[in-house]
């Protein structure tokens, strides 16, 4: 029993976009920027949920090329990460030819966005200690919940985007299998939690990464993790869970190495 699960699949970051100010490319076209670009031989292309993402990374500039449909194509916009009076500043300009309202929209997205990740990399911000208090009391409760077949409480900790892309009955049939594969619970600790304020690639907002590992009767390795996002209450539900479990029996097949070598590729703490 080599498992690796994803009861909530949701990803928690999806590719965007950031911004910051305007002003020219020293292109005279959108279209001629992306030419000049793709003719070096210094950048990597990509495509990114319909972004033609070109990247410098020498120069730690991103240069954003608006999809075929978009309101304000064709538009392109060019960051910047530059270090100036011992921080690191988003620098952006930005060609947009399409109407005026779809390109101040667009910028308006951009700046609202590069605030975000301009916030999410300050040192300033640190999780409260009721924050962190509170994330594991949860964290360990959810589990505990599992564990003991608890499984309507322990769903009731899920987000509600998350109990819509996965029905109660499901989720359940599934906790309800691990368990009775796995056998009786014998520890489970909480190895490291992550905090995220702001995230530029998430809906404004603090998370908790919450990675852990834990042993059953019939389980050789288990590990994972659990991402928290915090509500306007201040209470946390969870968006996320990952585990990854590898029994006895598979574990006794294995040549030596290889399940420190799984462990890597799962991430285990």
């Amino acid at each position: 029993m080599a498992m690796r699960t994803l009861l909530l699949a949701a990803m928690m970051f999806p590719a965007t976009v950031l911004a910051q100010a305007e002003g020219g490319v020293g292109y005279p076209t959108v279209a001629a920027a992306l030419e000049a670009l793709k003719a070096r031989n210094d950048v990597s292309i990509s495509a990114q949920g319909g972004w033609t993402i070109v990247e410098e990374k020498g120069a730690s500039t991103i240069w954003s090329f608006t999809p075929a449909d978009h309101a304000a194509h064709p538009a392109v916009v060019r960051r910047q990460l530059v270090q100036e009076n011992g921080g690191v500043n988003m620098k952006m300009t930005a060609l947009c030819q399409a109407s005026k309202a779809a390109c101040d929209k667009l910028m308006e997205e951009f700046q609202a966005m590069n605030a975000r990740m301009a916030e999410s990399l300050s040192p300033k911000w640190q999780a409260s200690s009721e924050q962190k208090e509170r994330v594991e009391a949860l964290s360990r409760k959810y589990f505990s919940l599992k564990q003991g077949g608890q499984y309507q409480e322990a769903y009731a900790m899920l987000s509600a985007a998350q109990q819509q892309q996965m029905s109660f009955a499901r989720w359940s049939l599934l906790a309800q299998d691990f368990n009775a594969r796995a056998g009786q619970p014998i520890s489970l600790d909480i190895k490291k939690v992550t905090w995220y304020h702001n995230p530029p690639q998430a809906a404004p907002g603090t998370y908790a990464a919450v990675d852990f590992s834990g042993a059953h009767a019939n389980t050789s390795l288990y590990c994972g993790y659990i991402v928290l996002s915090e509500q306007a209450d201040g209470s946390f539900l969870i968006m996320r869970e990952e585990q990854n479990v590898i029994d006895k029996e598979t574990a006794s097949k294995l040549k030596p190495g290889e399940t420190d070598a799984i462990r890597l590729q799962f991430k285990c703490k």
